[in-house]
């Protein structure tokens, strides 16, 4: 095939050749049913004009270079739908992600089509083109690949470029072009990809089963299993699964006999990793009174606020359905009680609380701003709820 891209030299040409463009398209194929990390097993790249396919393992590390330095150059914009999954791949394989990124999917949530449209949904109602699916468990490490994987794979990527178009013109016209791009950044973070066991504690801790010293002793269970899983590069449910570590966490066993007797541990894991088990529950026993973490509790509202956020939130509703968003587009759940406690002067006061990003807020603070102020309001006429001015 004209277009397989699986030595050095075609690499650096092709490379060379993105680096000329003002935007691409990019799209993976990888495995992680038994690994922790992606497998990156095909890498598709797309111009206006043309489609190649890069395969990865026919690299090593060092060959990727050339390719590496296009998803980081930040005068080529990419285009990828769903682009987490892809920027996972290339930050755990390589190190590096894609960026800037335009995010078709983020691009569409706000153009009417919902916060999770499919690809194929959305290249034949927004351009007409049609492609099929239905390849979720092919194995892509396979070499060689056959002629209809070939071109299922290109499919996923030859058009996004004026998808891109499409959307960008679209989205345009009613000021929320900086808004995508602001949602597809969020994509960019190479945080989001690194293990991160506070955050993964806090979430279990949340369901109320532990004290603080619980939470403790979870956090450091969480923190062996995320070294764990790294050194085997195996799922985490393969070493324990969440509800195990919170379970341990309760019941706090001291010693391998009382560990043997859990449920929830397999035989092999108990063999290999009982002692670390039984050190990472004696670090949370042992912590001083002093350094436990806090609990995680629900930051709940007054009566009066209540009261207060329930009139905020139909207004939002209408707000969010005349712009044919999704209410967690508009303003994420968290920061609706901000805006009830806060008096609110001006968009920057909001941005600098955070309760939405400045791209966000030039398309609905004034709105927001003129309801918190009174300016505009819910009114109900024969029978309809309307917004109007005051």
């Amino acid at each position: 095939m004209q277009n397989w891209i699986s030595t050095p030299d075609q690499l650096k040409k092709l490379s060379h050749k993105l680096l000329s463009e003002k935007v691409i398209a990019l799209d993976t194929e990888f495995l992680r049913e038994h690994t922790f990390f992606p497998i990156v097993a095909l890498i598709q790249v797309a111009t206006k004009e043309a489609v190649w396919l890069i395969d990865p393992l026919a690299f090593q590390f060092e060959d990727m270079r050339p390719f590496l330095d296009v998803l980081e150059d930040k005068k080529v914009l990419k285009i990828l739908h769903a682009a987490q999954s892809d920027q996972e791949c290339f930050y755990t394989t390589y190190g590096v992600v894609a960026s800037p990124v335009f995010d078709t999917a983020a691009g569409a949530s706000l153009c009417g089509y919902g916060e999770s449209v499919g690809l194929a949904k959305l290249l034949k109602e927004e351009i007409g083109v049609q492609i099929k699916k239905g390849h979720a468990r092919t194995d892509w490490t396979k070499r060689p690949l056959s002629e209809h994987l070939l071109t299922y794979a290109m499919a996923d990527v030859e058009c996004l470029v004026l998808l891109y178009e499409s959307l960008r013109s679209k989205l345009e016209k009613v000021n929320r072009f900086s808004w995508a791009m602001e949602i597809s950044s969020r994509s960019e973070k190479k945080s989001n990809y690194e293990s991160n066991p506070e955050y993964i504690t806090k979430r279990l801790s949340k369901s109320g089963k532990l004290d603080r010293r619980g939470v403790a002793i979870l956090g450091e269970l969480v923190a062996w299993r995320e070294i764990r899983v790294r050194d085997l590069d195996v799922p985490r449910k393969r070493v324990a699964e969440d509800d195990v570590l919170v379970d341990l966490s309760c019941s706090r066993p001291r010693d391998m006999q009382h560990l043997a007797s859990f449920r929830g541990l397999n035989k092999g894991e108990l063999k290999n990793s009982g002692e670390k088990i039984l050190e990472a529950i004696a670090r949370g026993l042992q912590m001083p009174e002093d350094q436990l973490p806090d609990l995680q509790r629900p930051d709940i509202p007054t009566v009066k606020e209540s009261k207060a956020l329930d009139v905020l939130q139909v207004y939002l509703k209408i707000l969010a359905d005349e712009m044919d968003l999704s209410l967690r587009l508009l303003i994420a759940p968290d920061k609706q009680l901000l805006l009830i406690r806060k008096k609110f002067l001006n968009l920057e006061q909001m941005v600098e609380a955070g309760v939405f990003s400045a791209e966000i807020g030039a398309v609905v603070g004034p709105k927001i701003l003129d309801y918190l102020s009174g300016k505009t309001g819910i009114t109900l006429v024969h029978g309809n709820v309307l917004v109007k001015a005051f």
